[in-house]
């Protein structure tokens, strides 16, 4: 059955996501279930699975355009079968118009058609009123169909669109094809033909970041071997690359240090780096949240010694993998049922309280910093929360991750004591109103009962709440509970245990 593949709404934030990359070509065979397409949107990557098997038979967005949640992607149909009325909903064919899109694509569309018009009644001023503003400077890229940021790109490398062939969709020019022009201008200073062919054959799959990356560190894309799904070509891959051709290159660098100590004191280098659709989404959320709540964070000590203990004693009784970031989720929702106002979110102005507490966990990741969500850590047992918790983490660092891992949570955790911080503002994580920061555990020296000194491992926490929706002192009070429950925890172990 025929098809039209729309954005799909990734969370409730969500209002226009960004087709990074298509992964079958126009009139390639799809599967059901097999991934067609990635896009970007809400901190994340995610994937577009085919519904049904058939032949991607029209693409209607580029790479690198963008669209609202609901808005038409591709249409999937059998070989042979009738998709007029699709391309009519989707706004392309011959019966509907070019679709809406974020770039000048559309308006483009609409110079060609009056510079048509101008031809037949030699009116010229139409042309010029039709005209979108730009597209007339020096390199003449306004006037051709790419996306945005292959025009960005062919700027960038001095390739003029004009005399480059697309191979997007309606022959639209993708960020590939500039690559490919580039290179093409370019001689190659050594190496072998045969290997140059066999590499731009090679169809590469990696998302717009890793090429940027590429091109920063003068990797040849298509020449990386890919450790993502489905043999995709990661950050860390191009990285890896990166560092690969700079230890072969290492003998020359030595031979020609002078030259290049002298070149390098007297021409500073300076790099761009272009934030990738997921770092702009957090950038824009994480400014947002900072424009709009008022951020106050209270910061308490700890001592660690029972939580290293229990933490000990649950992983050699229950045959599962615990840490004390698990001992101390249990802690945490403790503490929730005792202040059930930073359980909560906040939006329209409604304060709302949640009664799950579904704890969002910050895990850093090539691309920024995400939090998948532990879900209703109440109700889970102490192994369950364990193996919940590390799988969505590893589900996280893979990027096997899906929007519902990062969707629904009503508190944060985010831990930097892993890497050495002793104390940090966290930023909360909206529409929510409260994140525990997690420093790290450090031993001083701490006075005991009997007036002597012991050396004890300690750990301190920083908690930022939204002051518009809770006080200082309901900050304190929480807190307060939480070094309780992290100092005494064996109870909260022993039931959990017990689920």
């Amino acid at each position: 059955m025929a098809y039209v593949v729309k954005m799909p709404k990734l969370g409730l934030e969500m209002k226009s996501g960004e087709l990074s990359a298509w992964l079958v070509s126009e009139g390639d065979e799809v599967t059901e279930g097999e991934p067609i397409a990635e896009i970007e949107s809400e901190k994340t990557t995610a994937e577009i699975d085919a519904k049904e098997d058939g032949v991607l038979r029209r693409v209607v967005l580029a790479e690198g355009e963008s669209t609202a949640p609901g808005g038409a992607l591709a249409i999937v149909a059998g070989a042979d079968e009738d998709i007029s009325g699709l391309e009519s909903d989707a706004g392309v064919g011959e019966g509907g118009s070019e679709p809406a899109a974020t770039d000048d694509s559309v308006a483009d569309s609409g110079a060609a058609e009056a510079t048509e018009t101008a031809a037949a009644t030699g009116d010229a001023s139409s042309v010029a009123k039709q005209r979108p503003s730009g597209s007339d400077g020096p390199s003449g890229n306004g006037e051709v169909r790419a996306s945005p940021r292959a025009k960005r790109l062919a700027d960038d490398l001095g390739v003029d669109l004009t005399t480059v062939e697309g191979s997007g969709p309606q022959g639209a020019i993708t960020e590939s094809d500039v690559e490919a022009a580039a290179e093409s201008e370019t001689p190659a200073a050594t190496g072998d033909s045969g290997a140059d062919a066999d590499t731009a054959d090679k169809r590469v799959f990696a998302p717009p970041s890793a090429r940027r990356l590429a091109r920063e560190l003068g990797v040849d894309i298509g020449a990386v071997e890919g450790t993502g799904q489905n043999g995709r070509i990661t950050e860390s891959d191009v990285r890896a690359a990166g560092g690969a051709s700079a230890a072969a290159t290492d003998s020359a660098a030595a031979a020609g240090s002078e030259a290049t100590d002298a070149t390098a004191a007297s021409e500073p280098v300076e790099t761009e780096r272009p934030l990738s659709g997921m770092r702009r989404t957090i950038a824009d959320r994480l400014g947002e949240s900072y424009r709009e709540a008022v951020h106050v964070t209270v910061d308490r000590r700890a001592d660690a010694e029972e939580l290293l203990a229990a933490a000990n004693a649950a992983d050699d009784a229950l045959g599962v993998d615990v840490s004390i970031t698990d001992v101390l989720l249990l802690a945490l929702s403790a503490s929730l049922d005792e202040h059930p106002e930073f359980n909560a979110t906040f939006e329209d102005g409604v304060h709302r309280l949640h009664e799950e507490h579904n704890v969002c966990i910050a895990v850093d990741i090539d691309e920024g910093l995400i939090a998948p969500v532990v879900r209703d850590v109440a109700s889970l047992s102490l192994a369950e929360l364990a193996e919940t918790r590390a799988e969505v983490t590893q589900r996280a660092l893979s990027g096997d991750f899906t929007m519902d891992d990062l969707s629904g949570g009503t508190f944060t955790v985010s831990n930097l004591g892993v890497l050495g911080v002793e104390s940090f503002d966290p930023v909360i994580n909206p529409p929510q109103v409260a994140i525990l920061g997690v420093n790290t555990i450090r031993r001083e020296a701490v006075p005991t009962d009997d007036g002597d000194v012991a050396v004890r491992r300690v750990i301190s926490f920083s908690l930022s709440f939204d002051h518009r929706i809770v006080d200082g002192a309901d900050a304190a009070r929480m807190l307060g509970t939480l070094v309780e429950h992290v100092e005494n925890p064996w109870s909260l172990v022993i039931a959990a245990g017990g689920r």
